[in-house]
């Protein structure tokens, strides 16, 4: 009930009488007029502010409803739709299913779209699924497998076999006169370092090696790097020698145009005016080809000398350990299907050639003799090895089988001059392409298999007329100072096989107990065998990987706060990321620009270790002053310096104290270096003040000038330009950093209380020797100090890491690359 009480109104004013009750179908009657008009608002896009969408109650929106109808009510959705197609935006597609992007064809285009950036290897599709991948060199190259298998593949190089895929190094096919190749091959390396690639060793073919090469007569400055090299067996048609190096991609191009200026070569295939001898050639618009020319030619007319490149035409495997030579005899069956007449591949034109058929026998029968050797080590150094081999998808076991010798072979391979066992067909390069083309893909041979094999697993008649790959095997002898490492550990069989077979042969070689690896594994079996190849300070890929790294430990530096940084300065560390060797030979041999290189001399690098040894006089060795030598050091305790640490020299106390530690039996540094003062931290706090003043400076300065716009023109929304202070601010950070850590620091000599004379290239524990050890390089006059300081004992050196200011002792050896 109503109160009876009168009731005022402000809206009406005056007394008001409620009814008692409410007729509720009149009242709605009333209503319905009003609730048209609210629904014809509603459905009106003329007035709106708000679309559908956005005028829904917050407990019914959704994210995805701006794009998706389908989320939003069925009744809206009309309205929703005329909104969306005034507005002039597109329709928003669906995402193809995965199924749909699963699609062989529809898998191939995006295959292909991203080889655009980097090129795959053959076994790129196999490493995506179990490795972690890496740009590099333009190359996807696989780093290191998802799981843990760091001891495993050690395990397999030092007791079982180690497979890597290095097909992106690429290979460079020379031809010419025999005697003019050698006179001119000769000025690229010195026979102070070794044999060189002009050695009657290998001049037949029989053996392949490995080479230091540096730029026209520069030994021993400018290195290029480390190739292999290997020459064909038997002269071509026209009597011409064929050599093959095998280069890194980083000093591949750089080593083809070497060649070119060398042998005064032009592009075989542009119609250019010959180049005159007296003015420099343009490499880059001889080395420049259409995008549809995969083997670049070059080529001199008056000398009969030709370069081709063959990158990326061919299959490159590197089997490690002892157990590679039982998995390749277990894994590659010779070819033994000799009636051609059934045939129609290449071979059936090959085999007719005369002593072809005598030339597999031999091979067959050289294969047959030694597959139960027990470790490739037993073989000749350098030994080639071709082969004509069945499909190897045609010689699996059902599930992986770990590959052993059946019985211990006491057999020595022979090398007598009857033997042709170097001589593939692979050398043709149309028979290489052909084999390509020829190939028959795993879908044709599991259809054949289907239609012909009654008893699965067993072979079919139409696998007869699948055609054989040749093949060539270089072997890798390995370690051949036993009082260096182990004897015989690193070796093992470089494998190169056509291309389109590759992926056939690495499941094959896994499938028979290989164990796959990365590019992280190199760096291990580096250690592993004491001979450093990636991280050489005077090559081309030194350089470029050292370089690489400092950008990436520098910028994760500076991205940390300024309290969360490792004050370098109070550690008395000059350069934490990277080797300064330029700055420090010259401040040990007191020149300002002094050209540094590795020595390589063999007979001066056992002329140190003599000395080392205590068995030859250092000075009588007569050792380049601009020289670093390489070394391999051992520590004495534990710590893990890690990379880029001080190689320094001792003092006379610091040998006392070790004495007293090891009767104490006490594992404490030997010194540890005092906290030095950070004589910029002041300037940098000071700099750092002026800069934020003067950016508050500016901003108050843009306030003001737009208060001032806007008074003059009220009403109106005023915008002014953005601050000018890109510049102040890159000037400002290069000034900090420059602060912190100086490009040329002072001094790297004596940067710290200790003399540093060498750098750590490379630092970890070795399982081969149970304790940690490293690469590095000394400088030679800071050797010469340590033979006066080290007047007894052994030799041993003072080793910190960047990130500590303990020092600790280190056997020093001298290596021999």
């Amino acid at each position: 009930m109503a109160s009876g009480s009168l009731q005022y109104d402000a809206a009406v004013g005056g007394p008001v009488k409620l009814p008692d009750d409410i007729d509720s179908l009149k009242f709605n009657e009333e209503r319905v007029t009003e609730l048209k008009s609210l629904l014809r608002s509603v459905a009106s896009t003329e007035n709106q502010t708000m679309l559908m969408h956005q005028a829904l109650p917050l407990h019914m929106r959704r994210r995805a409803m701006s794009y998706n109808p389908k989320r939003l009510p069925r009744k809206f959705r009309g309205i929703h739709l005329a909104q969306y197609s005034k507005s002039g935006i597109p329709e928003r597609r669906k995402r193809p299913s995965r199924k749909y992007r699963r699609k062989a064809r529809n898998l191939l285009k995006e295959y292909e779209r991203r080889k655009r950036s980097n090129v795959w290897l053959e076994t790129h599709i196999w490493h995506a699924k179990r490795f972690h991948m890496t740009a590099k060199w333009g190359y996807k190259i696989p780093y290191t497998a998802t799981n843990k298998g760091y001891r495993a593949c050690y395990r397999a190089t030092a007791k079982h076999c180690l497979l890597q895929d290095i097909s992106y190094y690429g290979c460079i096919e020379i031809q010419g006169d025999e005697d003019t190749l050698k006179l001119n091959l000769k000025r690229f390396c010195s026979e102070k370092v070794g044999l060189t690639i002009a050695a009657k060793a290998f001049l037949g073919g029989k053996r392949s090696g490995n080479v230091w090469i540096f730029e026209k007569d520069k030994y021993p400055n400018q290195c290029i790097g480390k190739v292999r090299f290997l020459w064909k067996s038997e002269p071509s048609t026209d009597g011409r020698k064929t050599l093959w190096l095998f280069a890194h991609p980083v000093f591949y191009s750089k080593l083809v145009e070497e060649l070119i200026l060398m042998f005064d070569l032009k592009n075989a295939y542009r119609n250019d005016e010959p180049m005159k001898v007296e003015i420099t050639p343009d490499l880059a618009k001889i080395t420049k080809n259409h995008g549809t020319v995969r083997t670049p030619k070059y080529s001199n007319q008056s000398t009969a000398i030709s370069v081709t490149e063959l990158k990326d035409t061919m299959n490159y495997f590197r089997l490690t350990g002892p157990l590679s030579h039982a998995v390749l005899s277990k894994a590659l069956k010779p070819y033994s299907q000799l009636d051609s007449k059934e045939l129609n591949n290449w071979f059936s034109n090959w085999i007719e050639i005369a002593d072809n058929q005598k030339t597999l026998n031999e091979q067959s029968s050289f294969w047959e003799q030694t597959k139960n050797l027990t470790s490739p080590g037993e073989l000749s150094s350098g030994l080639v090895v071709g082969l004509l081999v069945e499909d190897p998808r045609l010689n699996r076991p059902k599930k992986r089988t770990k590959a052993l010798p059946t019985t211990v072979a006491s057999c020595r391979a022979s090398l007598d001059t009857g033997i042709r066992l170097t001589y593939s067909p692979i050398w043709s390069e149309s028979i290489r392409n052909r084999i390509t083309e020829e190939m028959l893909s795993t879908h044709e041979l599991n259809l054949l298999r289907t239609k012909e094999s009654l008893v699965p697993g067993e072979r079919c008649s139409s696998e007869k007329s699948i055609q054989p790959i040749p093949i060539l095997l270089m072997q890798n002898s390995g370690s051949q100072d036993s009082e260096f490492k182990q004897l015989g550990y690193g070796a093992g069989w470089d494998l190169i096989a056509p291309s389109g077979y590759g992926l056939a042969i690495w499941q094959t070689l896994i499938l028979w107990g290989a164990k796959p690896a990365g590019l992280k594994e190199f760096d291990m079996q580096a250690l592993e065998s004491g001979i450093d190849t990636t991280r050489v300070p005077d090559t081309i890929l030194g350089q470029s990987e050292a370089t690489l790294e400092y950008e990436q430990c520098w910028n994760k530096y500076f991205a940390k706060p300024n309290n969360r940084r490792i004050n370098y300065k109070k550690l008395a560390i000059a350069s934490p990321f990277r080797c300064l060797w330029d700055q420090l030979v010259s401040e040990w041999v007191r020149v300002a620009d002094c050209n540094f290189y590795v020595l390589r001399d063999q007979e001066v690098l056992s002329k140190i270790q003599l000395a080392l040894n205590r068995m030859f006089n250092l000075k009588s060795a007569q050792v380049p002053q601009s020289s670093l030598i390489p070394v391999y050091l051992s520590m004495k305790t534990r710590g893990n310096p890690g990379d880029n640490a001080l190689i320094c020299l001792p003092h006379r106390l610091d040998f006392r104290k070790n004495k007293q530690h090891k009767q104490g039996n006490d594992s404490s540094p030997v010194y540890t270096e005092p906290l030095c003062k950070d004589l910029q931290q002041r300037e940098r706090h000071q700099l750092r003040r002026q800069h934020l003043q003067e950016l508050k400076k500016l901003r108050s300065r843009r306030i003001r000038k737009k208060k001032a716009l806007q008074r003059m023109t009220p009403g109106t929304l005023i915008r002014i330009a953005k601050p000018q202070n890109v510049k102040l601010i890159r000037d400002q950070l290069t000034k900090m950093r420059e602060l912190w850590l100086p490009a040329k620091p002072e001094s790297i000599r004596k940067q710290c209380s200790r003399e540093c004379f060498g750098y750590i290239t490379q630092c970890q524990f070795s399982l081969s020797e149970a304790k940690v050890v490293a690469l590095g390089y000394v400088t030679a006059k800071g050797l010469e100090k340590l033979f006066k300081t080290c007047s007894k004992g052994t030799f041993k050196v003072l080793v910190r890491g960047t990130k500590s200011r303990c020092y600790r002792f280190a056997t020093i050896k001298v290596r021999t690359d």
